[in-house]
């Protein structure tokens, strides 16, 4: 059997993931989110990036996982790109196996007002993992939260605009 080219003899560095939120300084249109995730994925399949990234008008909530030099970098040019503003990060940690492993970049429209909501819900719940390491990444229970506010409950600060 030929060994997979992108396995090394190497060891193998460890893991971060980073979860952060950011603004983009116009809104963006389907075709330049698009471009934005096309662009994403193709880098990230080259860097072993993967992750999930939620967008609604101008906010961004990302998690983006892989090897810790790799991420570092990545989040550095994202902090610089200047579609991206108000860069915070929710969290970040080292993780013993990726939660996104089968998405170079999924991606989850955000419905309006859920970023401020899921953003409290990420500072009030506790983000360590168990030193067993038993309990799911910070990643994967931030994108649970995210999948329940957005499929399970309405935000508490979603309202209807008033011109509906």
């Amino acid at each position: 059997m030929t060994p997979d080219s992108t396995q090394t003899d190497r060891p193998q560095e460890p893991l971060l993931e980073i979860v952060y939120a950011s603004e983009t300084p116009e809104p963006m249109g389907q075709d330049a989110v698009r471009a934005l995730l096309d662009h994403a994925r193709s880098k990230n399949a080259e860097m072993g990036v993967t992750g999930l990234l939620c967008y609604d008008n101008r906010q961004f909530l990302q998690i983006i996982e892989g090897e810790t030099h790799v991420i570092m970098d990545l989040f550095f040019a994202i902090q610089s790109d200047p579609r991206h503003t108000n860069v915070r990060i929710l969290h970040e940690g080292d993780i013993e196996s990726r939660a996104f492993s089968d998405w170079k970049m999924a991606y989850e429209p955000m419905p309006s007002g859920l970023l401020p909501t899921l953003t409290r819900s990420i500072h009030n719940q506790s983000l360590a993992m168990d030193a067993s390491g038993d309990e799911p990444s910070a990643g994967r229970r931030i994108f649970t939260l995210f999948m329940d506010e957005m499929y399970g409950n309405e935000p508490e600060t979603a309202r209807e605009p008033a011109d509906a």
